[in-house]
């Protein structure tokens, strides 16, 4: 008897050690997801830092259905390894600087594919300049309202010693009140970081009323 108890007891172990490999070699998703959030067919740039902006695909027909978040980056491109299938993309809910918005994007995803998710912002920035005189860096572009419902707090300037520049990632940084649509100059002093830091990238932004996340450049300028 007590021979018996332990090849049962051998045997189960193996059966739970063989479940248990199957689980652990599951194969990778291969297939790539690319897309870019865009306003008439253009990126909007974004905080790229922190994983701040995000999306969310779904796909049905699975017991244990959850979201796949998909971090936007400051170029408003997004990517996700996923399975070969049919998923929808939709908006976090309250987060990027546009509309809350339930639309939905429907993705058939085979092998690497391509998309763009289309918002609509409440303000577009657009004819971006930089210019670096002595040391002071001049800033310019043009703004348009697309939706009124939401004012402007202040456009800013902003600079870095990395590629990676906004309201959470910044070495120098000004900001200007009272903007509307139209014409805006920023000027900035930025002697310091010019002296000392081996590359220097620019910036511009809106931050728009009672929401977290700012518009951006979706290409932030190299000074140096």
């Amino acid at each position: 008897m007590k021979t018996f108890f332990c090849k049962l007891i051998v045997s189960l172990c193996l059966i739970v050690g063989v479940f248990a490999c199957g689980k652990d070699n599951y194969d990778a998703p291969k297939s790539t997801l690319n897309g870019r959030v865009t306003y008439n067919s253009e990126p909007l740039g974004v905080r790229g830092s922190n994983q701040s902006v995000s999306l969310q695909l779904w796909q049905d027909g699975f017991p244990l259905r959850s979201a796949i978040n998909v971090y936007v980056t400051q170029d408003g491109s997004f990517a996700a390894k996923l399975f070969d299938g049919q998923y929808k993309l939709v908006a976090t809910s309250g987060n990027g600087p546009w509309l809350n918005s339930t639309d939905t994007v429907m993705v058939n995803v085979q092998g690497n594919t391509s998309i763009d998710y289309p918002v609509k912002p409440y303000y577009t920035m657009s004819n971006i300049t930089y210019n670096v005189q002595g040391n002071m860096l001049k800033a310019s572009f043009e703004v348009k309202t697309i939706d009124a419902s939401r004012t402007i707090d202040f456009a800013t300037l902003l600079v870095n010693d990395t590629k990676f520049v906004d309201l959470g990632q910044y070495t120098y940084k000004m900001e200007k009140t009272g903007i509307s649509t139209g014409h805006v100059d920023l000027e900035l002093d930025i002697k310091d970081i010019l002296t000392k830091s081996a590359a220097v990238y620019a910036r511009v932004g809106l931050k728009i009323s009672g929401i977290t996340e700012a518009l951006y450049d979706s290409s932030p300028k190299k000074l140096k």
